[in-house]
């Protein structure tokens, strides 16, 4: 069994959905061929992710690690404003 999914998240702006592109772009780089594929994009202020997974399992996983991963990036930048 196969499982995907596709996000679009959009930003305040360019600067900040640039850098949280940047932030995230390493975890994209180390998932693991076998379990999934993952690419990320950028247009203007939004960030896109696609992820296909072999199991709805994975997927899941994924996501919340993304999402969270996103999620910390921002918080950590709002510090900073």
């Amino acid at each position: 069994m196969s499982a995907s999914s596709f996000l679009k998240i959009d930003f305040e702006d360019e600067v900040r959905a640039s850098t949280l592109f940047a932030s995230i772009i390493p975890e994209v780089k180390h998932t693991k061929p076998g379990i999934a594929k993952v690419s990320i994009a950028k247009e203007g202020g939004s960030i896109l992710l696609k992820i296909e997974a072999s199991s709805v399992a994975s997927l899941r996983a994924l996501l919340n690690s993304y999402i969270r991963w996103l999620s910390t990036s921002l918080e950590v930048m709002e510090l900073g404003d």
